[in-house]
């Protein structure tokens, strides 16, 4: 039986809001993340992650249901047979068409990504500080420190749109298998998170 790898998964599928909505949810993030990493089954995630069965296939049926996983493949285990998930994309986009023209609406839409992105984002930085995750006393580029920054700029459409290039480019090789991390990253403390935010933005004029 040949289980496909993470360089077999295609690349980028697009989805819905809805669908956004459904793996904001934590538990469901991570999944997302870890089976984009390559095809495996959920008890070998249990067993990693050390939380109970049970818990994680509700998770992993939903992700299905949903089209963001799929089974890729099945083995024996224990008289049963045992299915082998991986993820239907490495990179998933929302669908532009969907987003709303009018502005009120299009900021709910806004909100739903930015929830997403950032909100979890915090929670979860706040988490791996109190776990000690993250050492604040470090400086980047060590790997157990804390890279946060924001920055105004004023420059040109023609950087700006460089500048998106760039970014694409690290959050492919973000999202991309590491071919020289251990057989199991977990094992190795190899989980990161990454979130991206660039967007102009028109400051009103200080009054006289």
């Amino acid at each position: 039986m040949t289980i496909p790898s993470a360089r077999d998964i295609p690349e980028v599928k697009t989805i819905s809001l809805k669908t956004l909505k459904l793996m904001a949810d934590p538990v469901r993030s991570r999944l997302v993340g870890l089976f984009s990493g390559g095809a495996t089954t959920v008890q070998q995630l249990a067993e990693q992650l050390g939380v109970p069965l049970t818990r994680l296939y509700y998770h992993v049926h939903l992700l299905e249901q949903h089209g963001l996983l799929q089974v890729v493949a099945q083995q024996p285990r224990g008289g049963t047979v045992e299915k082998v998930y991986a993820t239907t994309a490495r990179t998933f986009l929302i669908d532009r068409s969907e987003f709303a023209a009018d502005p009120q609406a299009a900021l709910e839409q806004a909100n739903v990504l930015a929830d997403f992105a950032l909100g979890e984002t915090t929670k979860a930085l706040r988490k791996s500080v109190l776990d000690g995750s993250i050492d604040l006393q470090q400086n980047p580029p060590h790997p157990d420190s804390l890279h946060i920054r924001r920055g105004l700029g004023r420059i040109s459409k023609a950087r700006a749109e460089k500048l998106h290039q760039r970014l694409l480019a690290v959050m492919e090789e973000f999202i991309a298998p590491d071919e020289n991390a251990d057989e199991n990253p977990l094992e190795d403390g190899g989980e990161y998170v990454l979130a991206l935010a660039f967007f102009p933005i028109r400051y009103d004029q200080p009054q006289e």
